[in-house]
């Protein structure tokens, strides 16, 4: 479906304009930098340099963008001696980039309509989707996997969500407010949350669904690969078209190196070549990808 050219690269200076905490390690850093706000969208990441001993940049997918402000929001959490270096980093930081790197979701229009899956930091690029395509009148839902407490705070959902039982009510305050209507999924006994896999109750979503709102349904999913290799499982039984934002280490970012690859599906005799996340992604076709 991502047939987008990636975008051409800067290097960029930004600077912190705010680092706010949330909960289970997890932090929101606002970087300054105007060109960058303006030029973003939703799919794209940048790829930072940490300071003078990390060789190796950490590459970011950007949450959102505020163009009058002249900011992007990055949604992080601390997973590595990289990431708690990053945790600590106060306003009017200097931050090095390279961006924005990669292709973008591809946009779809009304009276298509979007449902999303996103698993821990993978929030971030649906979040900013989601709000891009509430923005432009798509009818538009997330579904959030967690095991660990949420970013963002709760509350009992004010939008009904096909599919979904009266108990599963809980939802992020911030997209219900931007019009996007969430679920929350987890294994664990929360209540308010939906018990099992987050694409089981996208499963029972579409399978509530009459076949001509299916029809008009787009996948986009971002999270572990064991949970976008289920997606594509539903994606599969229900016909539906998708697209997956794949997260991977990198070293140079914009390449060269091709460190960052995946595998996508092919006419081998493997079954299956090899794609740069970096320039040929990060998103891909949901069924191009060979994830299982």
């Amino acid at each position: 479906m991502n047939d987008h050219p990636p975008t051409t690269l800067r290097r960029l200076t930004a600077r912190v304009r705010e680092n706010r905490r949330l909960p289970a390690g997890q932090f929101i850093l606002t970087l300054e930098s105007p060109e960058l706000a303006a030029e973003v969208r939703p799919g794209h990441f940048v790829h930072i340099q940490v300071d003078e001993v990390f060789t190796l940049p950490r590459p970011i997918s950007v949450m959102g963008s505020d163009v009058e402000a002249g900011t992007i929001d990055l949604l992080i959490k601390s997973i590595g001696e990289g990431t708690r270096r990053m945790a600590k980093w106060g306003k009017g930081r200097a931050v090095r980039m390279l961006g924005p790197v990669g292709n973008t979701f591809t946009p779809i229009e009304a009276p298509g309509r979007a449902l999303m899956i996103a698993g821990g930091v993978g929030l971030a690029p649906l979040e900013f989707l989601a709000r891009t395509l509430v923005e432009r009148g798509i009818e538009t839902s997330l579904l959030f996997g967690t095991e660990t407490d949420p970013p963002f705070a709760t509350r009992l959902a004010q939008r009904p969500f096909d599919g979904a039982d009266a108990t599963e009510s809980f939802t992020f305050d911030r997209l219900e407010k931007a019009g996007v209507i969430n679920r929350l999924a987890t294994l664990a006994e929360r209540p308010g949350y939906f018990k099992g896999f987050v694409t089981d109750l996208a499963r029972k979503h579409l399978n509530s669904l009459p076949p001509e709102q299916r029809a008009r349904t787009t996948l986009y999913v971002c999270g572990p690969t064991p949970m976008m290799a289920a997606a594509a499982r539903v994606a599969d039984e229900f016909g539906v078209h998708g697209e997956a934002s794949l997260e991977a280490h990198m070293a140079c970012g914009f390449g060269g190196c091709a460190g960052c690859v995946a595998k996508v599906k092919a006419d081998t005799p493997e079954g299956w070549w090899y794609k740069r996340v970096c320039v040929d992604g990060p998103v891909f076709s949901l069924s191009s990808l060979h994830l299982d």
